[in-house]
């Protein structure tokens, strides 16, 4: 889909194109531009049949102007994501962008159904029960080139945390488009897919009332014993007794007031933290600080460690983190009128009531974390909040033949009871027994051995039903005993010896038994056992000793807070970041990034992602498909891999290693303070509020295009387009350049890079690199850090670099092949003038490279 975009130099003094805005009255001013327009020009019969309303309006002070997001109507009823965003400066309209849909041709209405039949619902969306369904009024969306009228619709899953966002044609029921608001971070390559909240917790008719700012209390004072940042998680540092940490101005009444309730625990006006370890998705347990809300409690990470024993100092880290996510990120523009997570707004504007949910312990899975943006929206004059919530789970400790994870243990016959324990896998599903929970039984075979179809009525009751891996999901096969009368499960591979941990297909619920699996061997003996008329009874009980709680890994925390502030700052606030080249996963990898980064880092520093609950050194690989770094050593992923990588966690990958790439141009340009809050002219605040920019400024599902555009569009209106070319050079560095292309919106590999960037950001214009079809490039030249070659035949031989000083001493010399994208370091090097010679086969060229 193209999108229309104005954007006037910034340069210009008069903005002719637009008149000026009465400030009380921007909703028809900005109305009145889009009637006048040909965005708007369709009409019916004489009258207005297509219009426009207001989203929200954000006022922006690093961009210093207002960004208002509008959404483009058909006889009254929105047109699913046809959204623009306009630009107010000074009373005048600077900017316009927009998604809107021309030359509308409506079909002919059917009688719409005011709500579906909830069996419908089930079937369309195969699930086995549902919670609840929330309707947002009728939308028009785009069918075979005419619009339909259609129903939006939420609908929450009884025996997941899924919610459904759907759309479907308001006659048949027919499902246009869904996506799950499941943001599962997928942390492992062992993880369970779970998800995030239950149900929509608030929602009324009429805007919250706003408090008085006026009326804020001093707050109590109060201390936390945490892995402040820029600690990332234990293994980087000790936990640090900090007081106070709040910044009156972004948390007015401190972090456990919201202005009108006061508490001693984990809880006020931006997050409430609590176990949910029975996976009710209610609040639980959370510790109290007492009157002098002193949170210091103890902490051991070990081997031998329960992590149960250390629960009240994991949800105090949990606390202390989220808040710390509000008031850096409100610092930055994540506030009240961008649709930030707060109780009480005090008065500053937005909607409130949805203060984070952060779930630890959670009970509905092993090894992955969470979080559910949920909403804030006024949609035909009705207001609807929808709580967020995040969820964090623990992780399995590294398992050696010598240090097995108990998972069972044989009670009878006398034979096996002292059997040696073979190695198990869990499940990411089901009841995962914390606490000391244990369930006891004798086997029984699954008829079928596979467990893929329905078991006889009560054939397994009240025992631990054993079925053979393969044919269908792990999660059919359980539900299937459960639904048999099984109180636990084994699966056993009839193949492979290695069990591991077993994963959640996603589309089964209401399984909430145990269950394990074994490897080939144990299965088999079990299965010959209590086919020989051996009674076999067992217990499964996990040993949680040794797991490490995501709670205490700032890093994955604030990955997941990441999800709510792209989520809620692009378009809508909600359902744009779902294309299949969306970049949400590399936001959360970035933020955490910045927030982790030590004095003394620099940009030689390879860093991976959760390496604590990975069980890895800090200097490990971590869960991505490569450290981050500027480095193309250590990470040569460029534009064109998004094509073949596969899931959204690679393709945000991708895109937060272009940031990163980023931050440490501006750091090396501008320098680095630890506290990214106290100073906005730091090399990395600079950067992490361009990137916070650009996701307001970004259209609705965008691409890498858009992204690195809005990026640019940031630059240019807050910083009159000082670092243009830094940041050209940044991202054309990755592929993205010029004239890369993201191809279309719904096809996952039609990408294509280039490495291009204007002429005015390099000495050597694009023009003279079209031209000069014989000669070798050096770019970009000048040069701070790093250089490329470009022009090389492909199909050829290797080529061989080498550079002298102007003494004539040799400082590089290189062989490489041909396709290498790799860049060419200049760190280290005194400034001044280089001599590089190029040779591939029988062509030798040199040219001369300055290096600032």
């Amino acid at each position: 889909m193209d999108r229309k975009l104005f954007l006037m130099p910034i340069s210009m003094a008069v903005f002719f194109a637009f008149g000026k805005i009465n400030a009380q009255n921007t909703s028809k001013f900005i109305q009145d531009y889009y009637q006048n327009s040909d965005y708007l020009a369709q009409k019916n019969n004489g009258g207005n049949k297509v219009g426009v309303t207001i989203l929200n309006e954000d006022l922006s002070k690093s961009l210093g102007l207002t960004i208002v997001n509008v959404q483009q109507t058909y006889d009254g009823l929105r047109i699913f994501n046809a959204l623009g965003k306009v630009l107010v400066k000074d009373d005048r309209i600077i900017s316009e962008k927009n998604d809107f849909r021309r030359n509308i041709v409506v079909a002919t209405q059917k009688k719409a159904q005011e709500k579906f039949p909830e069996d419908l619902l089930k079937q369309k969306l195969a699930l086995n029960e549902i919670a609840k369904v929330d309707y947002f009024p009728n939308v028009y969306f785009e069918k075979n080139g005419v619009y339909i009228l259609a129903k939006e619709l939420f609908v929450s899953d009884k025996n997941s945390s899924d919610i459904w966002h759907v759309i479907a044609d308001a006659d048949s029921g027919e499902i246009l488009t869904k996506d799950n608001m499941t943001l599962s971070c997928n942390f492992g390559n062992n993880s369970d897919v779970h998800e995030e909240i239950k149900e929509i917790q608030s929602m009324g008719k009429e805007e919250i009332s706003r408090d008085n700012l006026a009326n804020v209390l001093v707050p109590t004072n109060a201390s936390y014993n945490v892995f402040a940042l820029p600690v990332e998680a234990p293994t980087f540092g000790s936990r640090s007794l900090v007081n106070n940490p709040w910044n009156l101005t972004l948390s007015p009444e401190g972090w456990h007031s919201d202005g009108t309730n006061n508490y001693t625990n984990t809880r006020g006006n931006n997050v409430y933290a609590y176990s949910d370890q029975n996976n009710t998705d209610t609040a639980g347990y959370s510790p109290d600080g007492g009157s002098t809300l002193n949170f210091d409690f103890p902490f051991a990470d070990g081997r031998y460690e329960n992590p149960f024993t250390y629960r009240d100092a994991a949800i105090t880290n949990l606390f202390y983190m989220n808040n710390k996510m509000h008031d850096i990120f409100y610092k930055f523009g994540f506030t009240e009128t961008a649709r930030n997570y707060q109780t009480n707004n005090f008065g500053k504007g937005g909607l409130q009531g949805d203060a984070v949910n952060a779930e630890a312990f959670d009970g509905s899975g092993l090894n992955n974390a969470n979080f559910y943006p949920g909403l804030e929206a006024v949609v035909g004059g009705q207001t609807y909040i929808y709580v967020p919530r995040m969820q964090m789970y623990l992780w399995t400790r590294n398992e050696t033949a010598n240090d097995l994870i108990t998972r069972y243990q044989y009670n009878a016959p006398d034979l096996i009871v002292n059997r040696p324990k073979v190695a198990t896998g869990g499940a990411g599903f089901g009841s995962l027994l914390f606490g000391g929970q244990t369930v006891t039984g004798d086997l029984g075979i699954s008829t079928p051995t596979n467990a893929c179809s329905a078991l006889t009525a009560g054939s397994l009751t009240g025992k631990i039903g054993v079925a053979q891996r393969g044919v269908c999901s792990f999660k059919t096969k359980v539900k299937n005993m459960q639904t048999a009368g099984a109180i636990g499960a084994i699966i056993y591979d009839p193949v492979n010896a290695d069990p591991f941990t077993m994963g959640d297909d996603g589309n089964v619920s209401g399984v909430t038994i145990p269950s394990i699996m074994m490897g080939k061997s144990e299965g088999e003996y079990l299965v010959d056992q209590v086919n020989g008329g051996t009674t076999v009874n067992l217990t499964l009980n996990f040993n949680y000793d040794g797991f490490k709680h995501s709670s205490f890994d700032n890093g994955i925390i604030a990955h997941e807070y990441g999800h709510g502030i792209s989520n809620r700052l692009t378009g809508q606030g909600y359902s744009c970041l779902n294309s299949v080249e969306q970049m949400g996963e590399g936001w959360s990898d970035y933020f955490a990034l910045m927030l982790t980064t030590k004095p003394g880092d620099t940009s030689s520093l390879a860093k991976g992602m959760g390496t604590y609950v990975k069980n890895q050194s800090t200097n490990g690989g971590g869960i991505r498909l490569a450290k981050y770094s500027p480095d193309f050593s250590v990470n040569d992923y460029t534009y064109a891999r998004t094509n073949t990588v596969s899931g959204s966690h690679a393709i945000g990958f991708i895109w937060a290693t272009m940031l990163w790439d980023l931050t440490w141009k501006y750091i090396e340009k501008y320098g680095y303070n630890s506290d990214v809050m106290a100073s906005t002219t730091s090399g990395n605040a600079r950067v992490l509020q361009l990137v916070m920019d650009g996701l307001k400024l970004q259209a609705c599902n965008p691409s890498f295009i858009d992204g690195r555009n809005a990026i640019l569009q940031a630059d240019a209106v807050g910083n009159a387009g000082a670092d243009k070319c830094m940041i050209w050079n940044a991202f054309a560095k990755r592929g993205l350049g010029t004239n890369a292309s993201a191809g279309s919106s719904t096809v996952a590999n039609d990408q294509v890079e280039d490495f291009t960037v204007p002429s005015e950001c390099n000495t050597l214009s694009t023009q003279d690199i079209k031209t000069a079809d014989n000669k070798f490039v050096i770019f970009p030249n000048p040069t701070y850090d790093e250089f490329f070659v470009g022009n090389i035949d492909k199909s050829s031989k290797e080529v061989k670099i080498k550079m002298f000083d102007m003494s004539g001493k040799l400082v590089f010399t290189d062989s490489r092949e041909s396709v290498s994208k790799k860049a060419i370091s200049t760190r280290g090097f005194q400034k001044g003038v280089y001599m590089v010679h190029i040779q591939q086969g029988d062509k030798m060229q040199v040219e001369k490279l300055i290096v600032r």
